[in-house]
């Protein structure tokens, strides 16, 4: 049996307030994802999904318990993963070249080789011939996919993407999510993805987690066995609504989450 991308193994995260008072985070989470799946992460406001992810990328530390990464514990940040934020967070005096090549300058990886494969990031994210804009020429979706090019172009394992179209109007947004699909299945990477939207979980999700009201912990793992690739029309299908149900109804009378 093939090992995990990610393994998750009994995480518990607790901080400690400057008055001294301790919160729950996570609690006892365990999950595998592996090699090339697309996971879809959901719960109520508050209850550690972005915690999570930051512990998978090792930007926190946990408070107990374990993640593992290629077989190895993540114990910091790691080049084998890339970050997609709900905010860009480009800098508006780069291009969006330069801003696509930031992370090479950071790991100090070869500029000649990777100047290519930012170009051809580019294109995969529709972005061709944008090369020398600036941030404040572009749309809202147009910087969010500069962003996910940046993110994919020191070719990391996984991907971790936290509500990266919260931001964006509504016909904006289900645009980037079959961008996204089609970029997931032309770059085979690993994803894991944050979302209020339980239509957009179940959308993307070839696994849709469901956490907790906090501290988090995984209620139920919903596996959705739905074509690929998916369209906007599958949306209406009684197939769809069956999951988006089961979904909701796991979330509890709160489960509306947009």
């Amino acid at each position: 049996m093939t090992a995990p991308l990610i393994a998750v193994s009994r995480l518990e995260k607790t901080y400690l307030t400057r008055v001294g008072t301790r919160i729950r985070a996570l609690a006892d989470v365990t999950l595998d994802v592996a090699d090339g799946e697309f996971v879809t992460i959901v719960g109520p406001s508050g209850c550690g999904k972005t915690t999570l992810l930051r512990i998978l990328g090792g930007l926190l530390s946990a408070s107990s318990g374990s993640v593992e990464l290629l077989g190895r514990r993540v114990s910091g940040p790691s080049r084998n993963v890339g970050m997609v934020f709900q905010d860009p967070v480009l800098l508006p005096w780069r291009t969006v070249l330069e801003n696509v090549m930031l992370p090479v300058a950071v790991l100090r990886l070869d500029r000649r080789a990777h100047h290519r494969r930012a170009l051809d990031l580019l294109g995969l994210v529709g972005l061709a011939g944008f090369e020398d804009k600036y941030p404040h020429e572009l749309s809202g979706g147009m910087r969010q996919r500069v962003s996910l090019a940046r993110a994919l172009v020191h070719d990391p394992a996984l991907l971790l993407m936290d509500e990266p179209f919260g931001a964006l109007d509504a016909m904006t947004r289900e645009a980037m999510n079959l961008e996204l699909q089609r970029i997931w299945r032309e770059s085979g990477k690993t994803v894991a993805f944050i979302t209020h939207s339980i239509p957009e979980a179940a959308f993307l999700g070839g696994r849709v987690v469901v956490m907790s009201p906090r501290p988090g912990r995984i209620v139920d793992v919903v596996t959705v066995d739905l074509e690929r690739p998916r369209d906007l029309d599958m949306m209406g299908s009684d197939a769809f609504g069956s999951y988006t149900r089961k979904i909701r109804h796991l979330l509890g009378p709160k489960g509306w989450l947009e």
